[in-house]
């Protein structure tokens, strides 16, 4: 009985653990304007109104290093008549190299094929496999009807602009975010950003951590506080801690991002749990045999103290890789999302149960 308690007891702190760490999630919309470049010919008026780095999509084919660069482009009809608007008419080169197009998650973005009667505009986005920080040229070749031939229209892209890094350097805010939580809440290292990555004020959310560990143990033994020893449950969740900082190497990657939604993928190697079991299960019948008259509350503060101790000597099994949704608030913040089913599995990379 007291060793199915221990087992419970312990899965439920991963569980408060994750609770605590998504225990909010506002969002907003954050908004960007103002026009980086332009073109025109006798027939259309091309307008590049943002220029940004965003993350390669499932759908996209690129290198290790690559990133996508994404034009948000405007273009109005000059003539009389209608005029067919290709996206095949776009082109973008990285030095003399073709680009490869790129495949957003959300097709919706991308420029359509549209006719444009005289005066009217379309929007859209174009989408490029780049390296990052090269010089790019867009260049739109008009649709040629009969002996009627067009210039193409070339708009130069600087991709080393500052203002351009810098929208590479916020695509990995998301992991930067999650990497903050498991500094506070998993490792027990003082992160001094965590506040401006994420938005969630600290003070806060340790207490209401280290409340929720203790219900964790008061309503899975049924014990009150005063039966536990708060030394012992503390000094455990401090070693748990220590363990998953020393052992487990976790590493968070922003892998996509759209608008205020991205998925960063967690790998780590969890802590072999089931191992402490034959270590514990002796420690545990030899006090049983030693002090026949204990209470179930001093047998399982005894074997809590135990377990603690034994952390330092856990092994670690295979890595385990997961991906967790995070949701945009404020500036650039970003929050685990609670409502999302993925955000359950956060303890997997960190404690494997079985």
């Amino acid at each position: 009985m007291i060793k199915k308690r221990i087992s419970i007891v312990f899965s439920l702190l991963i569980v408060m653990i994750l609770a605590s760490a998504c225990s909010s999630s506002t969002t907003s919309k954050e908004k960007e304007d103002g026009k980086s470049a332009a073109g025109s010919s006798d027939s259309v008026e091309i307008a590049v109104d943002k220029v940004e780095y965003v993350l390669p999509s499932e759908y996209d084919s690129v290198n290790e290093n690559q990133l996508v660069l994404k034009v948000d482009i405007a273009m109005t009809n000059k003539l009389k008549e209608t005029l067919d608007i290709e996206p095949s008419s776009f082109t973008l080169y990285q030095g003399d190299t073709k680009a490869t197009e790129g495949e957003p998650e959300d097709y919706k973005q991308k420029l359509d094929y549209t006719r444009l009667t005289e005066g009217k505009k379309v929007t859209g986005s174009l989408f490029y496999v780049v390296d990052k920080g090269e010089k790019y040229q867009l260049v739109y070749t008009p649709i040629s009807y009969g002996d009627e031939k067009q210039d193409p229209i070339e708009i130069d892209i600087n991709g080393a602009d500052e203002k351009l890094l810098k929208t590479a350097d916020r695509l990995q805010d998301p992991a930067k975010a999650l990497s903050a939580y498991l500094d506070i809440l998993f490792y027990n290292v003082d992160n001094p950003r965590f506040e401006k990555l994420t938005g969630e004020k600290k003070d806060t959310l340790l207490k209401e951590f280290d409340a929720a560990i203790m219900e964790g143990f008061t309503s899975t033994t049924y014990m009150s506080e005063d039966e536990i020893d708060q030394e012992v449950v503390i000094n455990l969740v401090n070693s748990m801690k220590s363990a998953f900082k020393e052992k487990v190497g976790a590493t968070a990657v922003t892998k996509t991002s759209s608008g205020d939604k991205a998925i960063v993928e967690l790998k780590g190697k969890p802590l072999d749990v089931p191992s402490l079991q034959p270590v514990l299960q002796q420690e545990m019948e030899k006090y049983i045999t030693s002090n026949s008259n204990a209470t179930e509350a001093e047998a399982l503060n005894f074997v809590f103290e135990k377990m603690s101790n034994e952390f330092k000597n856990v092994q670690t099994a295979e890595e385990v890789v997961i991906e967790i949704q995070m949701v945009k608030h404020g500036e650039n913040q970003w929050k685990i999302d609670p409502n999302d089913y993925r955000s359950e599995e956060i303890a997997s990379p960190f404690v494997k149960f079985y």
